[in-house]
Formats: C-alpha cells, structure tokens, sequence
C-alpha cells in the first residue's frame, strides 16, 4: 500500500474512532488522563516523565500499542505534553488519544484522538507532526523524547 493510500485508511480510522466517555472528559490535563487510562504510573509534569521512566520502564524510539508518547516542553506548552499510542498506522503514523490538546471553543481539558506523523530524519520519531481535523492536515512539528512502554507484568511465583 503505497504512502497516499495508508493515509487516506488513516484518516478513514479516525473519522471513525469512538468518542472517549465523557466520565474522563471533565477539565483533565494530559498527565491525569495518560494515568488513568494507561498501564504507566509516573508523576510529575509531562516533560518531566522521561526521566522519571527510565529504570522503571521500558522507553525507546519505537511506538507500540499503550504506549506513551513523550512530548518535550516548549515556549508554548511549558509543562510538555503526553499521550497513548491507540494503534500504530504504519511505520511513519500512529493514532494518538490525549487530552487537552490545543483546546477550541472553551473544550478545555477535552479527551480526543489524533493522527500523528514521525517526520524525524531518522524514523526514530523524535519529531513529530498531529493532525489538525477541521482542516484533515498535519500541524508544525514538535520534539519527543520517545516512548515508554508499559512493563511486561513479572510471573507469579508458583508455592
């Protein structure tokens, strides 16, 4: 399938992607949600979860299924940015659900999904690019740490 085709299938995936509850939609910031709806218990602001991870979790520059996308601070997002990887579109696109992401409308704090594109030179997704619905294209490019992941839960010792 060439690259035009999988985005067309992406963007058909997230036209057609539930809507989130909206028990969880009630002024959340990235870091609350990412808690409650992941397998990752880190504190802290978002920039600050790379860091915290590392000898705790797995982290690399490959998405997964439940994994945490690690934005790094800006100018404009001063506490850094988190998300879970819902699906993995392809090598290059995976399908993001985050909240408080560039709120409209006085949706603050809102729950959505987004595509997100790894524009990085080196396909190790350390930039980034979300897609902005209302015009089915991708935004500026953002800087990322990489991914978490979840830790394989350890066998039970049998008596």
């Amino acid at each position: 399938m060439n690259r035009f085709a999988r985005m067309i299938f992406a963007a058909l995936l997230l036209a057609v992607a539930l809507p989130v509850p909206s028990a969880f939609a009630s002024f959340l910031n990235c870091v609350q949600y990412v808690r409650q709806v992941s397998q990752i218990d880190l504190s802290g602001n978002a920039w600050m979860w790379w860091t915290n991870a590392k000898g705790r979790y797995n982290i690399g520059h490959r998405p997964a299924r439940n994994s945490v996308l690690v934005f790094q601070r800006t100018k404009a997002m001063p506490a850094g940015h988190v998300a879970i990887v819902r699906e993995v579109v392809d090598r290059r696109t995976i399908l993001i659900e985050h909240a408080n992401w560039a709120p409209r409308n006085g949706m603050k704090g809102r729950v959505s999904t987004e595509l997100v594109e790894d524009i990085s030179d080196n396909n190790d997704w350390t930039s980034v690019r979300v897609m902005h619905k209302p015009s089915m294209s991708f935004g500026r490019p953002y800087s990322t740490n990489g991914f978490i992941h979840p830790r394989s839960p350890l066998p039970v010792a049998e008596p």
